[in-house]
């Protein structure tokens, strides 16, 4: 999608673009709707995710790790510059992911991404959702 375009998108509408784009499954689509300085804090891990070609890496190791991975929308919820996203999740490891061999097994599970949007842009993401709950659907030993 051209730049521009996301320029002008509203929090909710720039919400279903990142629904859509990781959705496809394009690394490049989907790191182009963040902020260059954008912050990704995954609350179930410790360390925060920063900057734009950080969010492409994961994106693609992501992708690579669960090829048919989709997000639903459940609700979307926006607040000015803020936009909630609660999801619901799911695919297949059918590649390594978190330093485990492929299994082939799943995972379907609930959680939510909050988002702050400046100039069009993903500044700020906290996801809220369960480590446990993905790890042991998808057998990755003791969590």
């Amino acid at each position: 999608m051209e730049e521009n375009n996301l320029l002008n998108l509203t929090p909710k509408n720039l919400a279903l673009k990142w629904i859509e784009f990781y959705n496809s499954h394009n690394p490049e689509n989907a790191a182009s709707l963040y902020h260059e300085n954008v912050t990704n804090i995954q609350l179930p891990y410790d360390k925060p995710i920063q900057g734009r070609e950080s969010m492409r890496i994961t994106y693609e190791n992501i992708f690579k790790a669960f090829p048919d991975i989709r997000i639903e929308a459940l609700n979307i919820v926006e607040n000015g510059t803020w936009v909630v996203v609660e999801w619901n999740f799911s695919g297949t490891m059918k590649g390594e992911f978190a330093g485990y061999s492929p299994n082939n097994n799943k995972f379907d599970m609930r959680g939510c991404e909050i988002f702050q949007i400046e100039n069009g842009k993903i500044l700020i993401q906290h996801g809220y959702w369960d480590r446990d709950t993905m790890f042991n659907q998808l057998k990755l030993g003791k969590v």
